[in-house]
């Protein structure tokens, strides 16, 4: 019967488990990640201390270490690591809450199964042979997940109480009093995820073993006489001296062969041996195995990865024949050719595979084809020089193909030099052409700088403003590859870049100060103009009229206040495009225009400084 327990006076034993368990997976174990954590804080106070740990097992005899919460209990069977004293013949598990501060007797908790008797000599393997307590499922033991509904672990912290439970098994005898100690394994729960691991099992619950598993004679095998030959399955445990249990293998949820024992160091290996089922034209049978260690061990179990064993019927031979076309005379272009045929069934023709040609013992194909129409294949190949040859062309089935390779008999000739009226002789030469650069200038600095002298009411009184050309002497022309230019006052543009790559020219506008600090000692940079844009050519050079795009960026009228956000005329903290060389030739050219600067009207008097950035890009 199932019931209940709160908090029970100090001593009074009560014990406590969990729900959910690793399944069976085509008949072998799945193991959930268990084991490896710090002991509990609580267990080292628990006075009388526990009188062992709790390992659990499926319906086939192996060891589980996690499931799914919604599952009834934790497996088929539980067992504890060491025996009861005499006369207790009853199991049963409970499941505890544990809460810190707390003495672990006093903790919240709930019977999780019935009273089961034991020895059960009916139960697989280990469970059916131990004399220690082993409580068994019938399919109806409590669910975690009802469980932890009433008894909820609520430790968010980092106490190391946080989401575990103490699953504890106690014992019951006819006329005996329920043993005062139990025996426990701690779990967490994931509820997220909806499963349960064991995190602590007693002693040193740290060693996860593996478990390989290999086939004599490895796996293809052809059947003969429509049958396979018997095969050994083969599984090694590491590391050895975690090995002490036993080795079960399983095809397709079917025990294979009987029950292995290993006993550790020097014997961590188990074999049996099987025949493999075969429906022509092949058969893949899956094999698995599992280590379960020897009850009463912390050492976790493992399954092995899946061995798919293939069995296919015997490949058909194949002939393939070689000859070729030109070879044997003045080196030069030949062909190969052939034919691969199916021998076993005389007249058909392979229409699918590769054929590789080697040379002269070499195991590096010189060339290759695929088989088509009729089994042939045609492979040409040009020699440049004089040698003798011994050519065999190998076969290459295609993938799934139940047929064999081949390899042709040799094919024996002798190339002579080529003969020539007028034989080449190649030379190399090489250049290197410059990247070639892009600059662009002004002459105006500091100390040199573009100024628009005062600026003027306009006639309607609304606001200042000023304009003035970058080079007023409209007969000024740059000087192809000079820097700086002292014949023009504009924008020069020099392009030595390879490849005939465009570039194109960018203006930016500061705002302009007049050092005081004051509201309207400012004129933003928007109200700059930049209009009247021509391209100034150099006489003879390969920059021509239509090479340059030009685009005018005029200044906002009315102007606009000195904490405008916007981006007219050239300002707003972006770069303008004003010109563009489309056609891109290298070159020289000269770009000309008139700077406009227009002012509020509530701009104070004095002189402003600002600048304006020329960028080209390529």
């Amino acid at each position: 019967m199932k019931g209940k327990f709160r908090p029970l006076a100090a001593g009074a034993a009560v014990a406590v488990a969990v729900a959910g368990f690793g399944v069976l997976a085509g008949g072998g174990a799945a193991f959930a990640s268990g084991g490896g954590g710090p002991t509990p804080p609580w267990e080292s106070s628990v006075s009388p201390a526990p009188n062992g740990f709790i390992a659990f097992y499926n319906a086939e005899g192996q060891q589980v270490t996690g499931g799914s919460i919604t599952a009834n209990g934790f497996g088929a069977y539980a067992v504890a690591s060491t025996a009861a004293p005499a006369g207790y013949t009853k199991a049963t598990l409970l499941i505890k809450t544990p809460v810190n501060g707390e003495n672990p007797a006093l903790w919240s908790g709930e019977q999780v199964s019935s009273s089961t008797n034991f020895p059960n000599t009916s139960g697989p393997g280990q469970v059916g042979t131990t004399t220690n307590p082993v409580e068994t499922n019938p399919g109806t033991d409590t669910p975690i997940s009802q469980y932890i509904t009433s008894f909820p672990n609520t430790d968010t912290s980092t106490d190391g109480y946080a989401g575990l439970y103490d699953v504890r098994l106690i014992v019951s005898g006819a006329g005996l009093p329920t043993l005062s100690t139990y025996w426990d394994t701690v779990i967490s729960v994931n509820t997220t995820a909806g499963t349960w691991s064991v995190d602590w099992q007693g002693g040193d619950y740290t060693q996860s073993t593996t478990v390989g598993l290999t086939a004599t004679p490895p796996s293809p095998q052809t059947e003969t006489g429509g049958a396979a030959s018997p095969i050994a399955l083969n599984a090694t445990v590491t590391p050895a001296a975690d090995a002490t249990g036993t080795v079960t293998f399983w095809s397709n949820g079917v025990q294979v062969g009987t029950t292995q024992t290993v006993t550790g160091a020097g014997g961590n290996t188990a074999s049996v041996t099987t025949t493999p089922p075969y429906t022509a034209p092949s058969t893949t049978t899956p094999y698995t195995a599992v280590f379960t260690p020897t009850i009463g061990s912390s050492d976790i179990g493992n399954v092995s990865s899946t061995l798919n064993y293939v069995v296919t019927a015997p490949l058909d031979v194949t002939q393939t024949s070689l000859a070729c076309a030109l070879c044997g005379g003045s080196a030069g272009p030949v062909t190969f050719t052939g034919t691969v045929t199916d021998q076993t069934n005389s007249g058909t023709v392979i229409t699918a595979g590769t054929v590789s040609l080697y040379d002269n013992g070499s195991t590096t194909q010189f060339a290759s084809g695929a088989v088509g129409a009729g089994g042939a294949f045609s492979i040409p190949y040009t020699y440049s020089s004089a040698g003798s040859h011994s050519v065999v062309a190998t076969f290459t089935p295609a993938n799934g193909a139940t047929v064999a390779g081949s390899s042709s008999s040799p094919l024996a000739f002798s190339e002579t030099s080529s003969a020539c009226t007028t034989c080449n002789d190649v030379q190399t030469i090489e250049g290197t052409v410059p990247a070639g650069t892009i600059s662009i200038s002004t002459p105006y600095t500091p100390t040199n700088p573009l100024n628009l002298g005062t600026l003027a009411l306009t006639p309607s009184g609304t606001y200042f403003t000023a304009s003035a050309s970058l080079d007023p002497n409209a007969g000024d022309v740059p000087t192809a590859g000079q820097y700086p230019d002292t014949t023009f006052d504009g924008i020069t543009v020099v392009d030595t870049q390879s490849g005939n790559l465009p570039w194109s020219v960018s203006a930016a506008a500061s705002n302009l100060s007049d050092g005081t600090g004051h509201a309207n000692g400012v004129i933003s940079g928007e109200n700059v103009g930049l209009t009247g844009l021509t391209a100034v050519l150099v006489p003879g050079n390969a920059i021509v009229a239509g090479d340059v795009t030009l685009t005018n960026q005029a200044a906002p009228v009315p102007p606009v206040g000195p904490t405008d956000t916007g981006t007219s005329g050239l300002g707003g903290g972006i770069a303008h495009l004003i010109a563009t060389d489309t056609l891109q030739p290298e070159g020289t050219v000269g770009i000309n225009g008139t700077v406009t600067l227009n002012a509020p009207t509530s701009t104070e008097a004095g002189l402003f400084v600002g600048t304006i950035t020329f960028t080209i890009t390529g």
